[in-house]
């Protein structure tokens, strides 16, 4: 609890911080992380340089944007004894290679998070073990199953 409350009140220094030299995450022996773009405090070594650029965008094809916008619409929900049409069929069937293309690509994220972890330098393993982590949550909450 003590722990977010530092780095929550670090990310808001930094974030005040507009035109600031590069941000440096700092750790203490007992694990504690201090974020500064200053040199580190006494008592901190310095685990790495936090990387400010902007995240990555995602560019989606027309057709996944049209699936996407008929699953946020709720226009491809089937209603019980409802018969299906040609229409219906090539939709469900487009959705279920969606979701079969977005949990492969999970899979192949989990295992490149995991060769990143196994990589990771001791001050970078909390760090690579999170992300790992967050991707299995996603894969179980996306997929259905553990990977």
């Amino acid at each position: 609890m003590m722990r977010n409350f530092f780095l929550l009140m670090a990310l808001a220094l930094c974030a005040g911080t507009v035109g600031a030299g590069p941000i440096s995450r700092c750790e203490t022996d007992d694990g504690r992380v201090v974020y500064s773009d200053e040199p580190c405090p006494s008592g901190t070594r310095r685990m790495r340089t936090v990387d400010e650029k902007p995240a990555v965008e995602v560019v989606k094809s027309a057709h996944e944007e049209r699936a996407q916008d008929a699953r946020s619409a709720g226009t491809l929900k089937r209603v019980a004894g409802a018969p299906e049409s040609h229409g219906d069929h090539e939709a469900s069937s487009e959705l279920r290679k969606l979701k079969l293309a977005e949990c492969d690509d999970l899979v192949r994220r989990i295992e490149y998070a995991q060769r990143d972890l196994n990589a990771a330098a001791e001050g970078e393993r909390a760090s690579a073990e999170l992300s790992l982590r967050r991707l299995q949550a996603e894969h179980e909450s996306k997929c259905g199953k553990p990977h």
